[in-house]
C-alpha cells in the first residue's frame, strides 16, 4: 500500500513540475502583453496629456495587472524621488527587482527604453515607446508560439517521467 501511495506521489510531483513549466511560459506571454499595454498608456499620457513621467507611470500601473503593474508602480515611485540618480537607474532596478517572467532578450528590449524616458524631447520619447511596444508585441507572439508548442511538451514529459519513476519504484 505504501508503495502505491509513494508511486502516486512521485507521479503527481513530476506532473506538477511539468505543468509548472508550462504555466511559466504562459506567464511570460501575459507579462509581455501587460507591459506593451502599459507602454501604450505611457505613450498616451506623455504624448497627449503631457503628464509628468511619475504621474504617467502611476497611471500605467493602474491600467495593467500583475507583475507589470508592480514594475510600473516601482518606476513611478522611483521617478518621484530620484535623489540625484538618473531615471535610467530606476528603470533598470525595476527590471531586475520585479517578478516579471521575462527572458534576457525581453529585459534587454525594455532596458533600451530607460535611458530615453524623461531625458529627451517628447518626439524621441514617443518614438522609443512605439518601437519598444512593437518589439514587445513581436516577442509576445514568439512567446505564445513557445507556450503552445512547449507547454504541451513540458506537461507530457512531467507526467511521463512521473509514471516511469513510479514503475521503477514498484
Amino acid at each position: 500500500m505504501r508503495r502505491l501511495i509513494g508511486a502516486a506521489l512521485v507521479t503527481a510531483g513530476c506532473a506538477a513540475l511539468g505543468l509548472g513549466g508550462a504555466a511559466r511560459l504562459g506567464g511570460r506571454v501575459r507579462d509581455l502583453g501587460e507591459l506593451a499595454a502599459g507602454l501604450d498608456v505611457l505613450r498616451r499620457e506623455l504624448g497627449w496629456r503631457l503628464a509628468p513621467l511619475p504621474e504617467a507611470l502611476e497611471l500605467a500601473a493602474r491600467c495593467v495587472r500583475g507583475p507589470a503593474a508592480a514594475f510600473f508602480a516601482q518606476c513611478a515611485g522611483g521617478a518621484g524621488r530620484l535623489e540625484g540618480r538618473a531615471f535610467q537607474q530606476v528603470w533598470q532596478e525595476g527590471l531586475e527587482d520585479g517578478a516579471l517572467r521575462l527572458k534576457e532578450g525581453d529585459r534587454a528590449a525594455l532596458a533600451r527604453l530607460g535611458p530615453v524616458l524623461g531625458r529627451y524631447d517628447s518626439d524621441s520619447q514617443l518614438q522609443a515607446l512605439d518601437r519598444t511596444a512593437a518589439g514587445l508585441r513581436r516577442l509576445q507572439e514568439e512567446a505564445e508560439d513557445d507556450r503552445r508548442r512547449l507547454g504541451r511538451v513540458y506537461a507530457v514529459l512531467g507526467v511521463t517521467a512521473g509514471l516511469l519513476a513510479a514503475i521503477t519504484l514498484l
